[in-house]
């Protein structure tokens, strides 16, 4: 009679480690979907330093001479201040790269690729003192279509 009290010792336990790991799971599951529920934005660190320098450089050579090369525009609309924020308030970082990548410079549109229009983007967010983080900025539309720039 022993072995069968074993076996339900042992049955008892392996179900409480399959219960315990079908709980674990379903919470990590749940809060991935939180995760990706919740935006983010401008103010949250989507861009590395290093990439808003390679941006710098690209602003310089591509942008400066119709922005100004403190970006405030000169015959072109300004890419810092209030009405930049203001203008770009609540709108996805994705419209402002396809918006660049698509249009600009306007000497040559749709010359800049995608990924060089998500490194100007982060030197223009680092321009209006929106804080870097430690990774860089993903040009991947889908990634970007879920940051906003907030003012």
């Amino acid at each position: 009679m022993q072995t069968p009290v074993k076996d339900n010792k042992a049955t008892a336990e392996w179900c409480r480690g399959v219960i315990v790991g079908l709980v674990m799971a379903l919470a990590g599951s749940a809060t991935l979907r939180i995760d990706a529920g919740q935006a983010k934005t401008a103010k949250d660190g989507v861009y590395a330093d290093s990439q808003a320098r390679r941006g710098d450089v690209l602003y310089g050579q591509q942008c400066a001479d119709c922005h100004a090369a403190d970006l405030r525009g000169s015959g072109a609309p300004a890419l810092v201040g209030p009405d930049f924020l203001v203008a770009w308030d609540n709108r996805s970082i994705d419209e402002l790269v396809d918006k660049i990548a698509s249009t600009m410079p306007s000497s040559a549109p749709g010359s800049l690729s995608r990924i060089q229009a998500t490194d100007l983007v982060a030197f223009i967010l680092q321009s209006n003192k929106f804080p870097a983080g430690s990774a860089e900025l993903d040009s991947a539309p889908e990634t970007l279509q879920t940051i906003k720039l907030v003012k």
